[in-house]
């Protein structure tokens, strides 16, 4: 006999709701856009908030510095917005998380372009200072290779500036997926992209400016966040066989990357199926192996063994625990980025499954990016410490062992805040903690 659906009230994506900001800031009307959406901010995530504060400051010419602590995010874009409609010098700062997350790439370009900035403590990274903006668009090459961020930020400035304005982004092999959200979103908000990919660059082409736009904002543009969903996959595993979960108001066909979850979950044995809410996930009673028929787009090296996150990195630490919980020995492969986020994911998710009987070791050089995780001696202590590190995703993705290690405790559970406020709440509708 089947359950009902557990309901799951998602945050909306902030991927997708941090580059909508910087449009309709880009706009001119982020006060009057906010005052018709308070939910928007009442509802937000911590990353949300913080964005929304330094994108007022701009636009009312508030005092300064801006403080994003560990909201990498909204710092590179704020970054380049900043130094766009440049008025007065401001500061830049972060927590000493985000303080060790190279700004450089972002920063460099930037100046190619005549800004003016100035690095306060340490070379390439937060605190800085910008003193000069950018007077007129000069034609930029930016490298994706430590974040795709750094391109989306320069994609989301372009529409400021009048005339044809063109982006080369280099070593783009990493989360390709984040820049087709950015792009898509400037199209479906009036700005004309056309690109070009050649070996390793694409090569952007923008015309419009934003303030030659309506003011309609689409409103499917704003989805609940697959990133936040994927925490729930791994969690499904520990409950009854027959459990459904409704994932409330995900898009199956959204522009988000992380809507790979809706495939990559197969490998945990889990089926996702579209409904009138959003989607409900299930076991589906097959083997995982039956993952790797679905997919034939070529992310997958290796059709028995190996499966590429490159494109999803923020899906490697639910699925790597997903994937403990079942005693699955599998390669991995497009992941070494995860060193770079709010902690070094890699040591993080090394160090907490260690309790677990599992280990993940990189095969050959970190430029080769390939991994083996080794779940075949997987074993459930009776109790269990995470230590999170303060990230929210590591937070997250242990917090799926609670139905097989009801003695779990974390280092920090606050940290949830940064992308997911109820988590928690929503967490314990499953395990009824």
């Amino acid at each position: 006999m089947t359950m009902s659906a557990i309901p799951i009230d998602l945050p909306l994506s902030k991927s997708l709701l941090n580059r909508a900001l910087v449009i309709i800031a880009g706009q001119g009307r982020l006060s009057s856009w906010l005052n018709d959406n308070p939910d928007v901010i009442s509802n937000g995530c911590r990353d949300t908030r913080l964005l929304i504060d330094a994108l007022l400051g701009i636009e009312h010419n508030r005092s300064n510095p801006f403080y994003f602590q560990d909201a990498g995010t909204p710092c590179r874009l704020f970054t380049a917005f900043a130094a766009a409609k440049f008025s007065e010098p401001i500061e830049i700062k972060g927590n000493d998380s985000l303080n060790n997350r190279s700004i450089e790439p972002l920063v460099t370009s930037l100046m190619s372009m005549g800004a003016e900035i100035q690095y306060l403590e340490r070379h390439g990274f937060t605190p800085l200072s910008i003193k000069k903006g950018i007077q007129q668009w000069k034609d930029v090459r930016i490298s994706a290779a430590i974040s795709s961020q750094y391109a989306s930020a320069f994609l989301l400035i372009a529409p400021l500036f009048s005339g044809t304005k063109n982006i080369v982004v280099t070593e783009s092999s990493h989360s390709q997926a984040y820049l087709e959200m950015t792009v898509d979103i400037l199209k479906r908000m009036g700005i004309e992209i056309s690109s070009t990919q050649i070996t390793s660059e694409i090569h952007f082409t923008i015309q419009g400016k934003y303030q030659d736009l309506g003011a309609h904002v689409p409103s499917d543009i704003f989805e609940s966040d697959w990133s936040s969903a994927a925490f729930f996959y791994p969690l499904l595993l520990g409950l009854p066989q027959n459990t459904i979960l409704e994932l409330r108001g995900l898009n199956p066909n959204s522009s988000q990357g992380d809507a790979a979850l809706s495939y990559l979950g197969n490998s945990l044995g889990i089926k996702t199926i579209k409904t009138e809410n959003g989607i409900s996930i299930l076991r589906d009673g097959n083997s995982p192996d039956a993952f790797h028929q679905n997919v034939s787009d070529g992310e997958i090296l290796n059709t028995e063994t190996t499966i590429n996150l490159k494109n999803n990195p923020d899906l490697a630490p639910a699925l790597i625990v997903g994937w403990c919980i079942m005693g699955r020995t599998l390669f991995i492969q497009g992941i070494h980025n995860l060193r770079f986020k709010e902690c070094d994911r890699i040591v993080a998710l090394q160090n907490n499954i260690k309790a677990l009987g599992c280990t993940l070791t990189l095969l050959g050089t970190e430029v080769d990016d390939l991994w083996i995780l080794d779940s075949s001696h997987r074993s459930f202590p009776s109790q269990m410490h995470i230590e999170t590190h303060s990230d929210h995703r590591i937070a997250m993705a242990f917090a799926a062992l609670k139905p097989w290690i009801p003695d779990l405790s974390f280092s920090d559970t606050t940290c949830v805040e940064k992308s997911f406020p109820q988590f928690w709440e929503q967490w314990k509708k499953c395990t009824f903690d």
